[in-house]
């Protein structure tokens, strides 16, 4: 396997290809938390909530895509005045695959019910009584949903390095604050008028 392909297609793939594919998760994620009854209420964190409208799960897509994207292009002008939105934009779309396949990973029946069975379990304080194979199966799936984390995050970084030729260690730094203050923005500020709204 090629991995500096897999970490950063970004060189190698067009742009066009990269944005399509990167598209066409977002609008699968669309459909996938709407008939799920999921909800971003942060840019990086993810809720049940039952019943959520189709426009609501779009207006989330848009925003956690528009948002980090937005404070990106700023930076990478800073970094790098040619720095492209287009380029910067295709990085923030593609790098939600693999949070979008974690989550298509959840819907499996099987690990609903462990997933059920702990929120009950959290509910009623009787966390000692879950089986040790739930308790596996649940620290399992953390460990690979932490790993889709860190490999999206990687994706990003990776693309925006692509984009802006950030090079210096204070370029990594201001993506960073970008990325913390587009989760701060939008979980404190921009999703509870979203919910308010569709409540």
């Amino acid at each position: 396997m090629n991995f500096k392909l897999f970490f950063n297609p970004f060189e190698r793939f067009s742009e066009a290809g990269l944005a399509v594919s990167g598209l066409s998760v977002i609008l699968f994620s669309i459909l996938l938390f709407w008939i799920s009854g999921q909800t971003n209420d942060g840019i990086y964190h993810v809720s049940y909530q039952s019943g959520i409208p189709l426009v609501q799960a779009v207006i989330e897509a848009l925003l956690y895509t528009l948002l980090p994207s937005f404070l990106l292009i700023v930076i990478g002008k800073i970094v790098n005045p040619k720095t492209r939105l287009v380029d910067i934009l295709t990085a923030t779309i593609f790098h939600r695959i693999p949070m979008t396949i974690g989550m298509l990973l959840m819907q499996l029946p099987f690990l609903k019910n462990v997933t059920n069975a702990i929120i009950k379990a959290v509910q009623t304080n009787t966390l000692q009584q879950l089986s040790l194979t739930t308790l596996w199966v649940s620290t399992i799936v953390s460990l690979v949903m932490l790993a889709l984390f860190i490999y999206s995050i990687i994706l990003l970084v990776n693309g925006f390095k692509t984009a802006s030729h950030a090079k210096r260690p204070w370029h990594y730094i201001l993506f960073a604050l970008a990325i913390i203050c587009s989760e701060l923005i939008y979980r404190l500020g921009v999703y509870p008028l979203i919910s308010e709204r569709f409540t």
